[in-house]
């Protein structure tokens, strides 16, 4: 009978545990491999990031930490439930509580804008494009000519904020021009500016 000394023992068992342990490393690398998936971050309206360029301007020309906040607040706008109170109420007392003088009101509050419906503006752009979308600091406009004249205007000049809708294509035309609050004028600015962004102005 051979008789097997202790090294050879050692290097056999020493063998077999490393057949064992890369055996082992092949199972868990190849389940990593089958099982994982790209991970895409969501929102609840499923555009990311989260910023529908309204509240851009908050970058540079406000206080630190107002930007990321009206981010927040536009994208909890978009919630369907909650447990408890909606979101958008603590971050717009947040928001507020933390604005300066000087700062804007948090862009994307939800004020409809009197002059127009959204289906009369998404009409503007219903043929993917505006003929143009003049901006001025406090002006702004949508512009199809295509056949005839058809526009949504906001002007937020704090002495006299307005808007304006005209649609030269339907019988009867529809021309609206109001005074508006200031409030109004500002979401009337940010619906024509989202508009704008869209169609790649």
């Amino acid at each position: 009978m051979k008789t097997i000394s202790l090294f050879e023992r050692v290097t056999a068992s020493t063998k077999h545990l490393s057949v064992i342990f890369v055996t082992l490393g092949l199972f868990l690398v190849s389940g990593l491999v089958i099982t994982s998936r790209p991970v895409m971050a969501a929102t609840p309206d499923g555009e990311t990031p989260a910023n529908e360029g309204i509240c851009d301007s908050l970058k540079t020309n406000a206080t630190p930490g107002l930007y990321g906040l009206c981010v927040a607040y536009c994208e909890a706008q978009d919630l369907d439930s909650f447990d408890k109170g909606p979101p958008n109420i603590k971050i717009l007392a947040n928001y507020n509580k933390k604005k300066q003088a000087g700062d804007p009101d948090m862009p994307c509050v939800k004020v409809p804008c009197p002059c127009w419906t959204d289906a009369e503006l998404a009409s503007i752009t219903a043929d993917n494009a505006a003929a143009a979308c003049p901006t001025a600091t406090n002006k702004i406009q949508i512009i199809d000519n295509a056949p005839k004249t058809h526009f949504a205007e906001a002007d937020t000049t704090s002495t006299a904020p307005r808007c304006r809708y005209i649609d030269l294509n339907l019988a009867p035309p529809v021309v609206r021009s109001f005074s508006i609050t200031e409030t109004e004028a500002q979401s009337c600015f940010n619906a024509v500016s989202v508009a704008c962004a869209a169609t790649g102005f």
